[in-house]
């Protein structure tokens, strides 16, 4: 067996003590949160989360009935999921800790064997989502409802652009809300 060298592939390395050192800061920081409180704090965050969700199941009174039907709780389930997980990333003082609040708040959902939790987690509309924040700017809110209303097939129907919006916009600024409340330290 003979190995021959391609010259289209570039396999390019950082040095190994670039590696390390990334490494050790990565340790660092996580030792950090876990003195200072903020890893007990991030998975009280997503226990939190978690019960709002619960809790909020059966809230939502002002919602077109429309929205309760069929598969629409799932596609509000899915953006819901996905605006907290992306507020979690956004708002949280680092990646580590949001990590964990999201592992938290999913394991808490997978405990319940819920129907609805499954077919969110196997949604694609998660990369459309994403692509909607990364266009980024200011029109980013009016992207996602635009998102949700291709990805309930009603493209372009302002009541589900408002819709999508309104999950966006409401479960942001409640996650914004309890991440104030657990106050991370720095």
């Amino acid at each position: 067996m003979s190995y021959k060298e391609d010259s289209d592939i570039k396999i390019f390395s950082g040095s190994q003590a670039d590696a390390d050192e990334d490494f050790l800061r990565q340790i660092e920081a996580l030792d950090h949160h876990r003195h200072n409180g903020n890893i007990e704090k991030a998975r009280q965050l997503g226990r939190n989360l978690y019960e709002l969700v619960k809790e909020d199941a059966g809230r939502e009174k002002d919602v077109d009935p429309e929205f309760k039907e069929g598969k629409m709780p799932v596609k509000a389930g899915v953006l819901a999921m996905f605006t907290a997980e992306a507020a979690l990333n956004m708002y949280l003082p680092s990646t580590q800790l949001s990590t964990i609040a999201i592992a938290e708040l999913h394991r808490l959902l997978a405990k319940i064997n819920s129907p609805v939790y499954e077919k969110i987690l196997e949604s694609p509309a998660y990369s459309f989502y994403y692509l909607c924040l990364r266009k980024g700017g200011d029109d980013a809110v009016e992207e996602i409802g635009r998102a949700f209303s291709e990805h309930c097939r009603h493209e372009g129907e302002e009541k589900y652009v408002r819709y999508g919006r309104y999950i966006y916009e409401v479960v942001t600024k409640e996650v914004q809300k309890q991440i104030a409340l657990m106050d991370f330290a720095d």
